[in-house]
């Protein structure tokens, strides 16, 4: 079956509904790959009382329907495919595709009838599966993913050496993968090149978990999809909302930008220039300092360092500040009294709630911040870390098995998140009184400290519990949104809690939040370096939603694992950049004597990165951020940036023998509320950077400023060629703004 449209044609096997082909119009290519055998185009995992996997598929079906209504020659066409008997059970399924006359993107819905005594843990579909024309495959093709706030894949072999690589999700689960809404923050993908690209997205405004996945398939690479349906039993189900596949040219803006459209069709949280519930310090962008009071890194001896008693570190935090010319916020780790990385107890403070209230204090009288991390609702049985900490009698006596995840068979294993380096324990189940009370009762302490900022839900990925199959807990039988309002409801009670105290704390988690909870959680501890393991990091997450909510630059955990930082000296001047240029707050890590070290996790005995050269950027960007930069960087919309060319390349070395190549120069464009339009020119190097910049419109957008120094000085561009090309050259460590008001406007 082949159907026309003006921008696509598509091809369906009018036997089974499979999707052969998807071919782009303008360029003749088609984007689904064939394969050596045929495709299903959906498949629903089963389980039995046991527990046990059925996985069944639309190939499996006793009988196929297919009923096609044309609606009108205007609206397009509707298909309906109605399979019967899957797998010789009382199952039936129902795919419905919605082909628009005039729309590039088509929609896609699957309800099912279910009769038999098994519960459906998830759907998969639709089933994609695109070409390995990939870069480094040959060709020219690339795959955005968006987790980790959004990677390019180029390999896609690269992350199945790494312990990033793919397994299918579910209970225990590693942590860092595709899972929506956690450490995938948002819910399309993408598969791209030179003369085309393919969207495949759910829009979803109820957010229901799902698996949001890549990996390599019969020759090709399949766009995976799995919607946790709550363990659905006997009855109906029935999407309720759109899976939506279309073409695109471009990169992946163009693709962000057909999700962003969505999004903001429907409820968002207030932008950031007009939400009131925003303390002051979150609009002058204080510089993140972050270090541990006991021990040096993750792992290893726990005694306390240089900066406990905790006002030790006042001196090294104004010598900072000075340096950035900024206001900072320190934020602490390995500071809890029960141990470290040990929930979901935490307090009081290591060293006693005088020594902490006093740090607060002091940090308060300078104009500084305070924040703490904490490791979100897990349960930990024994610290490996603090011998001393053991909570197994606890656990006994209060029965607390009861409260726990649990995985498909009704077993409990030990969470894989930090287990068996910082601690054993489990993955504590948000829908369980005991779990909020817990956490409430913590909080109170927290918030008399005087902490302004808790990235509490450190380890809980973009806001996200783990998944839970209990059936005797306070929610369906298999995992699904009731996780995505069970973590808003208790987000909203922390909030409410410490607002009845009369507490004006922020409130986050690791990793970006993701879209349902933007309005939670506006301030989060990003970790875009951990796409280093998967391909290149691209800011997909900040593209979307940066009006609504601004994070920081995080910790940069692992880093030093993927990242040879020797043999790039240059690699933190690159991703502090890359974290600038993606419009979020400044972040370091401290090592010994105040020094800024290259990441979380990197002894301090290791030769530290140039002092100097750090300290310089991070005055000279964060300048911009609280200047003329700010009502773009702080509160403006991502846009794509104008073409940048002639600009030398940089080479990031990696630990496994590849390279990163990067351009010298980061750029972002970006547009304020007032529709001016900026497009920011990072020179993150040591030396001064050439570069070529080909104007907008032709060159035809009036006055175009060139803003060298932050503090709003600007003259207009002479240097430009016949065809509208700018050059030009930015000193080391250093930024330049254009701005330009676009054509219409200046006109109006």
């Amino acid at each position: 079956m082949i159907i026309e449209r003006s921008a696509y044609t598509i091809e369906l096997d009018s036997a089974n509904g499979s999707l052969l082909a998807f071919t782009d119009k303008r360029s003749g290519k088609n984007m689904i790959h064939g394969g050596s055998a045929a495709r299903p185009i959906f498949t629903l995992r089963l389980r039995d009382d046991a527990g046990q996997a059925l996985d069944v598929t639309a190939l499996q079906a006793a009988s196929v329907t297919l009923e096609q209504a044309s609606i009108s020659a205007d609206d397009g066409t509707q298909l309906r495919f109605k399979y019967t008997k899957l797998n010789n059970l009382d199952l039936d399924a129902v795919v419905e595709v919605d082909l628009p006359q005039d729309s590039n993107l088509t929609d896609w819905r699957i309800s099912f009838d279910n009769r038999t005594s098994y519960l459906v843990e998830w759907v998969d579909f639709p089933d994609v599966v695109v070409p390995n024309d990939l870069v480094a495959a040959g060709g020219t093709a690339r795959i955005l993913w968006p987790a980790h706030e959004g990677v390019l894949i180029e390999d896609i072999g690269r992350r199945e050496n790494t312990w990033l690589k793919y397994q299918e999700t579910g209970y225990p689960s590693k942590g860092w993968d595709g899972t929506y809404p956690g450490p995938a923050p948002t819910q399309f993908m993408a598969y791209y090149d030179d003369d085309c690209g393919l969207y495949v997205g759910a829009h979803d405004a109820r957010h229901h978990v799902k698996s949001i996945e890549f990996l390599p398939f019969d020759g090709g690479v399949r766009l995976q999809y799995r919607i946790f349906v709550e363990g659905a039993g006997q009855g109906s189900y029935r999407m309720n909302f759109n899976m939506v596949l279309g073409v695109f040219h471009g990169d992946w803006h163009q693709a962000a930008e057909l999700y962003r459209r969505w999004f903001e069709q429907g409820s968002t949280p207030p932008r950031i220039a007009d939400n009131p519930e925003l303390p002051a310090w979150y609009r002058e962008s204080p510089v993140v300092v972050t270090y541990p009071v006991r021990g040096v890194k993750d792992t290893g001896s726990m005694d306390p360092n240089e900066y406990f008693p905790y006002v030790n570190a006042i001196p090294h935090l104004e010598r900072l500040s000075e340096r950035f010319d900024s206001k900072v916020m320190a934020l602490l780790m390995h500071w809890e009294g029960s141990a470290p990385w040990a929930p979901p107890y935490i307090w009081p403070p290591y060293g006693g709630e005088e020594g902490m209230r006093q740090f607060a204090d002091e940090l308060h009288a300078r104009g500084h911040l305070l924040g703490l991390y904490a490791s979100g609702i897990a349960w930990t049985q024994r610290s490996l870390l603090d011998p001393d900490y053991n909570r197994e009698a606890d656990f006994e006596r209060l029965e607390l098995e009861k409260v726990m995840c649990v995985s498909p068979e009704g077993e409990l294993p030990y969470s894989l998140i930090c287990n068996g380096v910082q601690r054993w324990g489990y993955d504590m189940c948000p829908s369980e009184p005991f779990v909020t009370e817990t956490v409430l009762e913590e909080i109170r302490g927290v918030a008399n400290s005087g902490c302004d900022y808790m990235q509490y839900f450190d380890q809980n990925l973009g806001g996200l519990s783990y998944l839970c199959y209990s059936k005797e807990h306070d929610h369906p039988p298999g995992p699904g949104r009731w996780q995505t309002e069970a973590m808003k409801t208790l987000f909203r009670k922390i909030r409410q809690e410490w607002k009845a105290m009369g507490k004006d704390i922020v409130l986050g988690c690791e990793a970006a939040a993701a879209e349902p909870f933007l309005g939670e959680l506006p301030f989060n501890d990003l970790r875009f370096n951990i796409g280093l393991f998967t391909g290149e990091p691209v800011p997909v997450y900040q593209y979307v939603y940066h009006e609504y909510i601004n994070n920081f630059m995080g910790n940069q955990n692992s880093s030093g694992q993927s990242i040879d930082l020797l043999k790039s000296p240059d690699n933190l001047l690159w991703r502090t950049a890359y974290s600038f240029v993606a419009g979020d707050m400044l972040t370091v890590v401290l090592g010994r004597g105040g020094a800024i070290n290259w990441d979380w996790g990197t002894e301090w005995d290791y030769p530290a990165p140039d002092q100097q050269a750090i300290g310089t950027l991070i005055r000279n960007l964060n300048a911009w951020r609280i200047g003329a930069g700010k009502p773009y960087l702080a509160t403006g919309r991502m846009l794509a940036p104008e073409r940048l060319t002639g600009v030398s390349a940089q080479t990031i070395h990696m630990r496994d023998g590849s390279v990163l190549k990067q351009p010298s120069i980061l750029t972002t464009k970006w547009q304020s509320s007032e529709g001016r339009v900026a497009q920011f020119l990072v020179n993150y190097t040591t030396e001064p950077q050439a570069y070529d910049w080909q104007q907008p419109y032709g060159g035809a957008i009036g006055a175009l400023l060139a803003y060298k120094q932050p503090d709003g000085e600007g003259l207009e561009l002479a240097s430009q060629t016949e065809r509208g090309m700018h050059r030009g050259t930015i000193e080391p460590l250093s930024c330049i703004m254009l701005a330009w008001t676009p054509p219409t406007q200046a006109a109006e």
